[in-house]
């Protein structure tokens, strides 16, 4: 069955709920298994905001990289990235005897993309057109980033029923698993 913009809007909703610190949020999200391969439809959403983002970090760092190896790589990146942590939350899950939650909490981190993007990008165009002062606009990107990561805390906490300190280890995961590929793909650059 094909993704309609009902389920699109009502997972949003879900994933807006979970931002707000509200629990309830899961029960917007279609926590089947075709759910949370739906839920994937997510990175198509993020896509657009995402090379932006990218062309604003990469804006005079390649001048030299051909336009398609950068699109090649930074493309495999992107599929990498949407695939790596939760293949790896896969196994983590059932470390953890949460095998069970591993759906939920799929769907939500999938759809919380979406919620952190909406926030995110604006914040990030508002600091690179300078219309702030340097310090001002670091500071606000970097709260922002901390309520991103505070958000992600709670969508791992929440989906998979797991104590603040376990959600907290899996977040610097996602972090580090993140950065890896991110750097790995600017070094092929």
């Amino acid at each position: 069955m094909p993704l309609t913009a009902r389920d699109v809007a009502t997972s949003v909703f879900g994933a807006y709920r979970l931002a707000r610190f509200d629990p309830t949020g899961l029960q917007h999200l279609d926590r089947t298994p075709e759910g949370a391969w739906k839920s994937f439809y997510a990175a198509v959403i993020v896509a657009p905001a995402w090379t932006l983002l990218l062309a604003i970090r990469l804006w005079g760092q390649v001048p030299d990289t051909p336009l398609f190896q950068l699109v090649v790589v930074e493309a495999i990146a992107y599929v990498i990235s949407w695939t790596a942590f939760p293949v790896v939350m896969h196994g983590v899950s059932g470390l953890l005897d949460r095998q069970n939650r591993y759906i939920d909490f799929l769907c939500a981190y999938n759809w919380s993309s979406v919620v952190q993007m909406g926030i995110y990008l604006p914040v990030v165009i508002l600091a690179a057109t300078g219309i702030l002062p340097g310090p001002i606009s670091e500071g606000l990107v970097f709260g922002i980033m901390l309520a991103m990561l505070t958000y992600q805390w709670f969508v791992m906490r929440t989906a998979l029923d797991i104590s603040g300190v376990a959600a907290a280890v899996l977040v610097l995961l996602d972090l580090f698993l993140s950065a890896l590929i991110t750097d790995f793909a600017d070094g092929l650059l």
